[in-house]
């Protein structure tokens, strides 16, 4: 696994829990090399000092390719000097690839970046030598350059998440266009061909509409069976990691929040506290005080990851729906008693939620488990999306039961903090 070299620095004071941290100094006999990084160019500034006011430029190049880039950096550089990039999409792997070359890299956060930028004149040699004197101003914050295994499991969580949008963007298109010909469909599956035979009864459809209808169909069968070949494929994923499948055991953490969680929160080492991680998230509440009059008290939201938020408060809903069956459930309900407001409660069983997991993968025990058979039944919804097919290629037993006993097993394989 690369070595990140993020890990080493001190958390931004200002930020805790945000996925930054302050930048390493500079190096006191190197030198820096800011990057501008475009999809296949990349433009480079290589400055020497220890401050703005000292700072030199040495060096440059513009528009190099990747290999160029590579080749040059190997040639010219060592590890006294430290590779500057803002984040972007590529950065990660650039970052990633100079590290394979023995060379420091960091990535800077770009909204900090951008806020040095001028409004009236731009260009890359411009952006490149920003980027070397934001570094060298101090308090830059850095970001967090996940592993090649966390990145893998975002990619994979990011598709998923785009083919669940994709496909309820398909079914309501097919309901508005339904709305726009008087006809209301029910709620129920818009797959089934039931439910389509019965929209083609509506009305005299005329042969132009029943094209648009069949394009809408087919689109909505596209979207489906993509987003089902994703979900696989997580299922998958989450089979082979017995970190994935304890997650499992918490309350309100089931397939996709287990496998969403871990890829999103990597090395939990990273989160000295489990504070941080619920600040990275964005589930604390937000205040704003100044003096004695101005004493504003901000909800959760607007703020951290919002993807995993949602999916946390989705298991919190779930949790405050079992009623009084787990004493989490009866804490959120007292909460939302004395409150006045579901919401609040709700964000604060998320919150639990989240700090139970920071303690599952920090090798701590959580308390607020799932009963066996609800553990069971989330097993057993994994081992069925997995199917006949995979089961047997994962070696996980021939029958459901049999997968679901193999499952639990791994669940229950000795804690290794880095999942």
């Amino acid at each position: 696994m690369t070595k990140i070299y993020q890990l080493k620095t001190r958390p931004h004071k200002e930020a805790l829990g945000v996925e930054t941290y302050l930048a390493p100094p500079p190096p006191s006999e190197g030198k820096i090399i800011a990057l501008d990084c475009h999809p296949d160019t990349f433009t480079a500034a290589v400055f020497v000092g220890q401050t703005p006011h000292d700072a030199r430029k040495v060096g440059g190049r513009e528009n190099l390719g990747l290999q160029a880039l590579l080749g040059w950096a190997a040639k010219e550089f060592g590890a006294q000097d430290l590779f500057v990039l803002e984040a972007g999409s590529n950065s990660f792997e650039l970052c990633t690839r100079l590290h394979a070359l023995g060379l420091r890299a960091v990535v800077l956060e770009s909204c900090h970046v951008g806020k040095h930028a001028k409004t009236y004149a731009d260009n890359d040699k411009m952006a490149a030598a920003r980027i070397a004197l934001v570094f060298l101003a101090g308090n830059a914050p850095c970001v967090w350059v996940p592993d090649e295994q966390s990145r893998q499991r975002r990619e994979l969580l990011h598709a998923y998440g785009k083919a669940v949008a994709d496909h309820t963007a398909a079914g309501n298109s097919l309901r508005a266009y339904l709305n726009g010909n008087a006809i209301r469909p029910a709620k129920g599956n818009l797959e089934l061909e039931s439910t389509r035979q019965w929209m083609l009864k509506q009305r005299d459809w005329s042969p132009l509409q029943k094209e648009i209808l069949a394009e809408h169909f087919a689109d909505l069968d596209v979207c489906n069976e993509r987003r089902k070949r994703l979900y696989r494929l997580i299922a998958a994923e989450m089979s082979a990691q017995h970190m994935m499948l304890r997650s499992m055991k918490v309350l309100g953490v089931g397939l996709i929040n287990a496998f969403a969680l871990l890829a999103v929160i990597g090395d939990v080492r990273r989160f000295q506290r489990p504070e941080k991680l619920v600040a990275y998230i964005g589930l604390n509440p937000g205040q704003r005080q100044s003096g004695t009059g101005k004493n504003i008290k901000l909800g959760v939201g607007k703020r951290g990851r919002a993807d995993i938020r949602h999916l946390l408060i989705q298991g919190a809903q779930a949790v405050l729906r079992m009623g009084r069956a787990t004493l989490l459930g009866q804490w959120g309900w007292k909460l939302f008693a004395r409150k006045g407001n579901r919401n609040v409660a709700v964000a604060a069983v998320a919150r639990k939620l989240l700090v139970q997991v920071w303690h599952l993968l920090s090798g701590n025990p959580p308390t607020a488990l799932e009963t066996d058979k609800s553990f069971t039944l989330k097993l057993h919804k994994l081992a069925v999306v997995l199917g006949a097919s995979l089961r047997r290629e994962f070696r996980l037993g021939d029958t459901l039961p049999a997968c679901i006993q193999t499952l639990r097993s791994r669940a229950l394989q000795p804690a290794n903090i880095a999942p």
